[in-house]
């Protein structure tokens, strides 16, 4: 016997199906403006570093939003 689905149950898994591609959405479109900034101001490598490392906190930053709406955290 099959036990029903809690409230929101696919409401939560649809949130964290999320993850992986906003992770690395995020990663993707810092890194991509660091190169177009390096092209444009001849700033290699600082560009993509520094794009890297904002795109990384924005993934990190948006595992965690997605995270506690997911799980019901009332502090966002």
């Amino acid at each position: 016997m099959v036990s029903p689905r809690p409230s929101g149950y696919w409401k939560t898994v649809g949130e964290l199906g999320t993850l992986g591609l906003s992770f690395v959405l995020a990663l993707v479109l810092g890194t991509w403006l660091g190169l177009r900034a390096d092209g444009a101001f001849g700033t290699s490598p600082w560009g993509m570093l520094v794009g890297f490392v904002l795109g990384f906190a924005a993934a990190v930053l948006n595992v965690v939003r997605i995270t506690r709406r997911a799980f019901g955290d009332g502090s966002h």
